[in-house]
């Protein structure tokens, strides 16, 4: 068998509004950033040898996709025209896969339709929708099944094991994963290619895999989404609670996006800087801070203290709530008796 090389991805999230990142600009360049990176593997594809692009679904955002954004794609695979593109539309972009984005599909590629075995000699390619099983297939080809869904919840492993699969390239899960399916196949989730917001963070790419059994994650995404968690314990002024981010950042790419977690425990009277810790992180693309801080009590004193926080300690103390919640709400209330602004991104 000729080997045969494939890149597989999902879940660009293309035309994105990105709303989460709460800053219009910075939104719009990374909706660019989006295409780009397509276009990015697109030309991957072609300078590396490789024979079909899979998108496993999600290739479109939710809502209503622009026009201009599936015609900006259809240009994308045009171009690329040594490549072909296997298309399946997921949860996030069944609407966009409409008449007039089909058409407007270049030769090289195809909306994989339903259960459909496309035939190109020494492999197959087939979509299936709903997490419905496939028929078996030839067990002389390299065959490779595209679905979009949640291994253990609409797609069930045991429905493809016999059915002489190699590789079943998964979209929906925004994090690289893979398992067997049988003695001769993997499943294999790409990820998204990149993150969008601070519940897709660290590496993300795509996967190559060949008709001789290889496959392998590549990193690709332009910017990385971090979270990265800063202890600033009984750090009581902004400076040093500044000084003390920069060094949890200092080798990182300013070109990512941060979401910096300010923890530890403060005294009384002392707050989390939040704005002065964003602002001491400028130049970087994207920063977010949050206060995740608790404050230092003497619990001791406020048992017996006669005054209003006393009492306002014994009357959270003894109610009937988890104790982090019994924390946050100690942390907002002493620092409204305490005339101390908290902030948050």
């Amino acid at each position: 068998m000729e080997k045969k090389l494939f890149l597989h991805t999902a879940d660009l999230h293309l035309d994105s509004a990105l709303k989460n990142l709460g800053d219009a600009a910075k939104a719009a360049v990374r909706r660019r950033e989006l295409t780009d990176t397509f276009a990015r593997m697109a030309e991957y594809a072609s300078s590396n040898g490789v024979s079909g692009v899979i998108v496993a679904g999600d290739m479109f955002d939710e809502g209503k996709t622009s026009a201009a954004a599936k015609r900006q794609a259809a240009e994308i695979m045009k171009k690329n025209g040594g490549v072909t593109f296997f298309l399946l539309s997921g949860n996030h972009d069944k609407r966009a896969f409409d008449d007039d984005f089909t058409a407007a599909l270049p030769a090289n590629a195809m909306a994989l339709a339903d259960g459909e075995t496309v035939d190109f000699g020494s492999y197959t390619v087939t979509g299936v929708y709903g997490g419905a099983a496939v028929a078996p297939l030839d067990k002389d080809k390299f065959n490779i099944v595209v679905a979009h869904g949640q291994v253990d919840g609409d797609i069930k492993i045991r429905d493809y094991a016999g059915k002489n699969i190699n590789y079943l390239a998964l979209g929906h899960l925004h994090a690289y994963a893979k398992g067997k399916i049988d003695g001769r196949g993997v499943w294999v989730y790409s990820g998204c290619p990149e993150g969008r917001g601070f519940d897709e963070t660290g590496e993300k790419g795509f996967v190559l895999f060949d008709t001789f059994g290889g496959e392998k994650f590549v990193p690709f995404c332009k910017r990385r989404a971090r979270e990265v968690s800063v202890d600033i314990t009984g750090l009581d002024n902004y400076i040093s609670q500044v000084d003390a981010a920069r060094r949890a950042v200092e080798h990182m790419p300013d070109g990512d996006m941060f979401k910096i977690v300010l923890r530890g425990e403060l005294d009384e009277g002392v707050a989390a800087d939040v704005a002065a810790v964003r602002e001491g992180l400028g130049g970087r693309f994207f920063v977010r801070v949050t206060d995740e801080t608790t404050i230092r009590l003497d619990e001791k004193r406020l048992l017996a203290e006669k005054s209003l926080k006393g009492e306002f300690f014994r009357a959270v103390k003894a109610a009937a709530l988890p104790p982090e919640e019994k924390r946050v709400i100690l942390k907002m209330g002493f620092a409204a008796l305490d005339g101390t602004e908290i902030c948050d991104d």
